[in-house]
C-alpha cells in the first residue's frame, strides 16, 4: 500500500465500500426471499388451521351429544369444501389410507388415490399424510394450472395438518411459481439501483480524487522546477488552506531561496568580473612598465658593462620622461662613485652580513607560506566536501517532507471518512431502535386481532348454519392477524440483530477512527520537525557555499603570495650573489685614496 499512488489508494477503498454494499444488497434480497416464501407458506398453515378449527367445532358438538360422528363429518366437510380464497385456493381432506374426505370436486371423493404421483414422479399425497400427522408441513409438487397445457407444468406447495380424532389430514395448496418472478424482478430492480449507485459513486469519486491529485501534480511539476533552479515559474494552489496549500507555500519559500541564492551568485561572478577586469589593467600596466623598465635596465646594463671594466667615464643615455630622473641620479652617482667607492668598501662587510640574513628570512617567509598554502588548499577541500554533504542532506529533507506531507493528508482525509462512517452507523441504529418499537405496537394489535378472530370462530361455530359466513371472515381475520404478528417477529428479530452488528460495527470504526487521529497528529508533528530540518540544511548549504567561496577567494590569494614568497627567496639569493661581485668589483676600483686623481667625466650623448 505504501508505495501505491494516492489515487489507487482512494479507489481501492470506494471498491471495497461497494462490494460491502452488494455483500449486504444480496443478503437483503435473500431475507426478502425467504420471506416472500414464508409469509406464502403461512397464509397456507393458517388456511389449513381455520379447516381445522372448523372441524374442531363439529367435533364438540360431537362430544356434546348434539350430532352423531357421521353428522358432524357430513357438515363439516361440507362446510370446508365450499371453502375459497384467492388465488384459487381451496381445502381437501385424505384419511390416513390415502381417500379423499372432502374436495370441492365431489365425485374424487371417496376414491383412493395411493401409488398417484405427479408427472415428475413424486408421491405427494402420502408425503402430505406424512407430514401432516407429525404435526404440520409444507409439500412440493408439479401439476398443471386449471383450463393450461396439460404438458405445461409449475411448481404447487401445500400445506398439510393431521386433525387425529377423526384421522383426517387438511390440505391447501397453491402455485408458487409467481413467486419466483416476484424475486427475479426484486433482484433485476436492486440490480438496477445498484448499477446507478455504483456509476454515481465512482463519479463522484473520480471528481474528488482527481481534486486531491491534480494540485499534488501541478506540486510535484513546481517542485522538479524548483530543484531544476528554475525561479520563474509561477507556483499554483497556494491559496488553498489546505496541505495542498501549505505545500505551495513552502514550494514558493524555497523558490525564493533559490532566487536568493541565484542573485547571491551572480553579484559574486560579477565581482569576478570585475577583479579579472582590474588584474587585466594591472597587468597591461605591468607590462608597460616592464618594457621601459626593460629599456632602462637594458641603458644602464651596458653603462654598468663599462663600469664593470672601470671606465667610469661612461654615460647614461636618455632613458625616457619616466626615469629621467634615474638617469641623472645615474650620472650623478657616477660622478660621486669615486667619493663614494670607499666609503662602499667600508660598508660592503656590512652588506655582507646583512644579505646573509635576508636569504634566511627569505626562505624562512616562503617555507611557511608553502605550508600555509597547503593547509588552505585543504581546508577548502574539506569546505568543498562538507558543501556537498549538506546540499544532499537538504535534499533529502525536502523530499521527506513532500513525502512526510502527502501521508499527512491522507491520513487526515481518512479520518473524514471514518466520521462520518461512525455518524451513519449512529443514524442506522437509532432508526433501528425506532423501527423496534413500531413493530412492537403492530406485534400488540395482532395478538388483540388475533384473540378477537379466535372469540369470534367460536362463537360463529356455535351459531351453527348461520354463523358459517361470519366464521369465514374471523379466520380471516385471524389469518391476517397471525400473519402480521409472524412477519413483526421476524422483522424484529432480524431488527435486532442488524443493530447488535451495527453497534459492533460503530464500536470498531469508533476505535479506528481514534487510531487513524493517533497517527495524523504523529504525521504532524514529524512533517513539522522535517520541516525545520529541511530549512535548517539550506540555511547550512547558503552559509557553506559562501563559506566555500570566500577561502577559495583566499586560497588563491595565499597561492599568490607563496608564489610571491618564493619570487623574493630566488631574489634574495640572486641578491646575495650580486653582493659579492659587487664587493669583488669593488675591489677592483681604483680610488682617489688609492693615490688616483680627480678625473674629468664627460656626460654620454
Amino acid at each position: 500500500m505504501r508505495n501505491l499512488k494516492i489515487s489507487f489508494q482512494l479507489f481501492i477503498l470506494i471498491g471495497a465500500l461497494m462490494a460491502a454494499f452488494a455483500v449486504a444488497t444480496f443478503f437483503q434480497i435473500q431475507s426478502a426471499s425467504k420471506s416472500i416464501y414464508s409469509e406464502r407458506y403461512d397464509m397456507l398453515r393458517t388456511q389449513v388451521e381455520s379447516g381445522i378449527s372448523i372441524l374442531k367445532a363439529y367435533q364438540a358438538r360431537e362430544a356434546a351429544g348434539e350430532l352423531t360422528r357421521d353428522e358432524a363429518q357430513k357438515q363439516a366437510y361440507d362446510v370446508l369444501s365450499k371453502v375459497r380464497f384467492e388465488p384459487n385456493g381451496y381445502l381437501f381432506g385424505v384419511d390416513h389410507n390415502v381417500v379423499l374426505t372432502f374436495h370441492p370436486v365431489p365425485t374424487l371423493v371417496g376414491i383412493d388415490q395411493r401409488n398417484k404421483p405427479d408427472k415428475m414422479g413424486n408421491l405427494f399425497l402420502e408425503d402430505m399424510i406424512a407430514k401432516g400427522r407429525q404435526g404440520g408441513g409444507i409439500t412440493e409438487y408439479y401439476w398443471e394450472k386449471p383450463g393450461g397445457n396439460p404438458d405445461d407444468l409449475f411448481l404447487k406447495a401445500a400445506y398439510a395438518k393431521g386433525f387425529e380424532p377423526w384421522g383426517v389430514v387438511v390440505v391447501t395448496g397453491v402455485y408458487i411459481d409467481d413467486l419466483a418472478v416476484k424475486i427475479h424482478e426484486m433482484i433485476w430492480r436492486a440490480v438496477g439501483i445498484g448499477a446507478l449507485v455504483t456509476a454515481a459513486g465512482i463519479a463522484i469519486a473520480i471528481f474528488v480524487i482527481r481534486g486531491i491529485t491534480r494540485p499534488l501534480s501541478d506540486i510535484h511539476a513546481a517542485l522538479s522546477a524548483v530543484a531544476d533552479d528554475d525561479v520563474k515559474l509561477f507556483i499554483p494552489h497556494t491559496e488553498m488552506g489546505n496541505e495542498v496549500g501549505m505545500m505551495a507555500k513552502a514550494t514558493l519559500a524555497l523558490q525564493a531561496k533559490i532566487r536568493e541564492r541565484q542573485s547571491l551568485a551572480k553579484r559574486q561572478k560579477a565581482q569576478e568580473q570585475e577583479l579579472d577586469q582590474e588584474r587585466q589593467q594591472n597587468a597591461l600596466l605591468q607590462q608597460e612598465e616592464a618594457k621601459q623598465q626593460a629599456h632602462a635596465v637594458t641603458t644602464i646594463g651596458k653603462a654598468l658593462e663599462q663600469m664593470a671594466h672601470g671606465d667610469l667615464t661612461i654615460r647614461c643615455a636618455d632613458l625616457g620622461p619616466k626615469y629621467a630622473a634615474l638617469r641623472d641620479n645615474f650620472n650623478e652617482a657616477l660622478q660621486r662613485l669615486e667619493e663614494a667607492m670607499a666609503r662602499v668598501t667600508l660598508k660592503g662587510n656590512d652588506i655582507a652580513v646583512s644579505k646573509e640574513e635576508i636569504r634566511r628570512a627569505s626562505g624562512e617567509l616562503a617555507s611557511r607560506t608553502e605550508r600555509q598554502a597547503a593547509n588552505l588548499e585543504e581546508t577548502s577541500a574539506a569546505l568543498d566536501e562538507l558543501t556537498v554533504a549538506v546540499r544532499q542532506t537538504a535534499d533529502g529533507a525536502r523530499e521527506a517532507a513532500s513525502r512526510v506531507g502527502s501521508v499527512s493528508f491522507e491520513a487526515k482525509q481518512s479520518d473524514l471518512i471514518v466520521e462520518k462512517a461512525i455518524r451513519a452507523m449512529s443514524g442506522i441504529e437509532q432508526s433501528s431502535a425506532e423501527i423496534t418499537k413500531i413493530i412492537g405496537v403492530i406485534d400488540e394489535i395482532a395478538f388483540q386481532t388475533n384473540l378477537l378472530a379466535l372469540n369470534a370462530g367460536v362463537e360463529a361455530a356455535r351459531a351453527g348454519e348461520s354463523g358459517k359466513g361470519f366464521a369465514v371472515v374471523a379466520q380471516e381475520v385471524r389469518e391476517l392477524a397471525q400473519r402480521s404478528a409472524a412477519a413483526a417477529k421476524e422483522i424484529k428479530d432480524q431488527i435486532a440483530r442488524s443493530s447488535a452488528q451495527v453497534g459492533e460495527g460503530v464500536d470498531l470504526v469508533a476505535q479506528a477512527g481514534e487510531a487513524l487521529k493517533r497517527i495524523s497528529d504523529q504525521i504532524a508533528g514529524a512533517n513539522d520537525i522535517v520541516s525545520k530540518i529541511s530549512h535548517s540544511a539550506q540555511e547550512q548549504d547558503t552559509t557553506l557555499r559562501s563559506i566555500s567561496a570566500s577561502m577559495n577567494q583566499l586560497d588563491q590569494a595565499t597561492q599568490q603570495n607563496a608564489a610571491m614568497a618564493e619570487e623574493t627567496t630566488a631574489s634574495a639569493e640572486v641578491l646575495a650573489n650580486d653582493t659579492g661581485d659587487l664587493l669583488e668589483l669593488i675591489g677592483s676600483f681604483k680610488t682617489g685614496q688609492q693615490g688616483l686623481g680627480q678625473q674629468q667625466y664627460r656626460m654620454a650623448g
